[in-house]
């Protein structure tokens, strides 16, 4: 019986064969388990002061990435599985290049800057802050060497910086710009002197500052050339919590090439949340924020633009308002208030399953409500055995043939179930893109309305 009923869904008795499955269903367990070996690596890369190895964190960033695409693609054919692949490998090469050239975040573990940045070694502890990698220049991976200059550093900048102790246990390091190029610097008396002129630290430093003058540090404590007199392209870098700070006092001054990139703020705790370059004061950043904001929540809670097709065949931006059939949960498919449902001629942003594995979204028109029985035959549309103006253009015998729905007279390929839609759009045969190959749409994942009416299709 199972056998037979195959055969009556086969068009012309005859069933065009799958593709293979390329990724075996048990590399979602291999993926799985990378997945979390990758994620172990980026925690231990980013332990430390404030990090204790880039290749650990860019080796379990890689691992997590391939381990994602095995666990997101197993059970996938090959053609899925290369696009997938291509997509997530895009994803990373442009991830990574973002933390490699224009900003990356660390975490503060010790108390070394504090009060400015709290730091705590516990898992999850210590503030978070983002370093801005470009605004000195961008400098060669693993190595401390520049590509190019950028903004010469400011005295009292924050930085993180590679350390010049050869054995050093943190090769990481952040702390604060006090001795500028050729400046001679002395501490004395919890004061710092350039060129015997007392520094006046800024606004937003701690009130309490005391530099303390160690007789185990020698830069910027001893009176001699050596330690006192700050070389061309180099700098002398701080602790704010001077008595608790191994800092350029023992190692020395720090080159420029070995700025990583200045801390921009604090980004979490939120309560601790802080901007260091003043950027969240000025207008521009307001006016911004404003907008990201407005956008947002247009996004989440009204609808968005997209591509629709016209009544002509052509394609046009629309937006496809989320709000025509009622108000759902952002973030999700549940709907909180309903006042309208979708009428035949609608055009609508559906989301659907291709294949049993990847999701997609596509505007099309309603052609068959619930319950209806529709067929396509010959280049027209039947909805209950009644021709129905098509909503899409030159829909031939050969795009009507392209799938199965519509197209078969098995109830299941022919009658609408109940809370769902049957939507055309104007694809060629054989693509998939609308309910002819992907199947009826339930309301549920019908996003909202397009706007625009299959000419003469719409019922009240």
């Amino acid at each position: 019986m199972k056998k037979e009923k195959s055969e009556k869904r086969k068009p012309g008795g005859a069933e065009p064969e799958r593709e293979r499955v390329f990724v075996p269903a048990w590399m979602t367990y291999a993926g799985v388990a990378a997945v979390a070996a990758g994620l172990w690596l980026m925690q231990r890369g980013n332990t430390g002061v404030p990090g204790t190895s880039e290749g650990m964190w860019y080796s379990g960033a890689v691992v997590t990435a391939l381990g994602a695409v095995g666990w997101l693609t197993a059970g996938m054919t090959w053609r899925q599985t290369v696009e997938w692949t291509r997509g997530g490998l895009i994803a990373l090469a442009l991830a990574l290049a973002f933390r490699w050239a224009v900003a990356e975040p660390y975490r503060i573990p010790s108390g070394s800057m504090e009060t400015t940045l709290l730091g705590d070694p516990g898992f999850g502890k210590g503030d978070r802050v983002w370093v801005n990698k470009w605004v000195y220049g961008i400098r060669v991976p693993f190595m401390n060497k520049r590509l190019y200059y950028g903004s010469p550093p400011q005295r009292w900048d924050i930085v993180v910086f590679k350390t010049v102790e050869k054995d050093a246990v943190f090769k990481t390091l952040v702390k604060r710009i006090v001795g500028m190029p050729g400046e001679r610097i002395q501490i004395r008396n919890g004061t710092v002197y350039a060129d015997g002129k007392p520094l006046t630290p800024p606004p937003g430093m701690p009130e309490d500052l005391f530099y303390t003058a160690p007789f185990e540090g020698r830069y910027g404590v001893l009176p001699g050339d050596e330690y006192s007199m700050v070389p061309e392209g180099h700098y002398l870098l701080l602790g704010d919590n001077s008595a608790h700070s191994r800092d350029g006092r023992w190692f020395g001054w720090v080159p420029n090439e070995h700025l990583v990139g200045r801390v921009a703020c604090i980004w979490w705790p939120p309560p601790r949340w802080r901007d260091f370059t003043g950027f969240s004061g000025t207008l521009w950043w307001r006016v911004s924020a404003t907008l990201v904001v407005l956008l947002t929540l247009v996004r989440l809670l009204v609808g968005r633009p997209v591509t629709a097709p016209t009544a002509g065949g052509g394609q046009r931006w629309r937006f496809a308002l989320a709000l025509a059939y009622g108000f759902r949960v952002p973030l999700s498919r549940l709907w909180l208030l309903r006042w309208a449902r979708p009428r035949r001629g609608d055009l609508v942003l559906a989301s659907a399953v291709a294949d049993k594995s990847q999701e997609v979204s596509f505007t099309g028109w309603v052609a068959a409500l619930p319950g209806e029985r529709v067929a396509l035959e010959d280049g027209r549309l039947l909805v209950n055995g009644k021709e129905r103006p098509l909503p899409v253009p030159a829909l031939t015998a050969e795009d009507a043939a392209a799938a199965p729905y519509g197209r078969l007279r098995a109830p299941e390929y022919a009658q609408v179930p109940e809370g769902h839609y049957f939507l055309l759009a104007p694809v060629k045969a054989g693509e998939q893109g609308d309910s002819r190959s992907l199947g009826w749409v339930a309301e549920r994942d019908i996003v909202g309305r397009v706007g625009g009416s299959a000419s003469g299709g719409a019922e009240g």
